[in-house]
C-alpha cells in the first residue's frame, strides 16, 4: 500500500471518494458511540478541581449544625457552595452565568437561578450525591459528585 503523502492528488481524491461511500454504512447507534466517546476527550479538563470542603478538615470541631463549605475550580471559573442544613447556596465567580445546573442521582436536574454577582440559593435539598455544571462563554465548569 502506499502512503497518503506518495498519493497523487487524483489518488488521494479517488481514496476520499471511496471514504465519503462508506459513511452510508454507518449506523445511527455507531455514530452516537463515536460521538460519546469523543467527548470523553476533555473530561480531565472539564472536571473541576475540589479546592476546599470543610468536611475534611481534620483539625475542624465540627457540630451536626455546622454549615459545610466546598470550593471547586476549573479555569477561570471558581464555584464556592455552603450546604447548611436542606439549603444549598453558593456563588460563581471569575466569569458571568445566568444558572448553575444541580444534578442530583436521585431527581432531575435542577437549574438554579444565579443574580448578577453570581450568587444561588435552593433550599429543601435531601441529603445525597450532587454535583453542580456551570456554563459561562467557552468555559465550563463541572464538579465531581460529593454526597451532601
Amino acid at each position: 500500500m502506499t502512503a497518503w503523502d506518495d498519493l497523487t492528488d487524483d489518488q488521494l481524491l479517488a481514496e476520499l471518494g471511496e471514504a465519503v461511500a462508506e459513511a452510508a454504512l454507518v449506523t445511527d447507534r455507531q455514530r452516537e458511540a463515536a460521538r460519546a466517546a469523543f467527548t470523553w476527550r476533555t473530561v480531565d479538563a472539564e472536571l473541576a478541581e475540589l479546592l476546599h470542603d470543610s468536611a475534611l478538615e481534620a483539625s475542624a470541631v465540627r457540630g451536626d449544625d455546622a454549615a459545610r463549605t466546598l470550593s471547586f475550580a476549573s479555569g477561570p471559573l471558581t464555584l464556592e457552595v455552603e450546604v447548611d442544613g436542606d439549603a444549598v447556596m453558593g456563588q460563581v465567580v471569575g466569569a458571568a452565568t445566568d444558572s448553575v445546573l444541580m444534578q442530583r442521582s436521585i431527581a432531575d436536574d435542577q437549574p438554579l437561578p444565579v443574580d448578577p454577582s453570581g450568587f444561588f440559593r435552593v433550599e429543601g435539598v435531601a441529603p445525597g450525591p450532587v454535583r453542580f455544571v456551570v456554563q459561562a462563554g467557552d468555559w465550563t465548569l463541572t464538579s465531581p459528585w460529593v454526597a451532601i
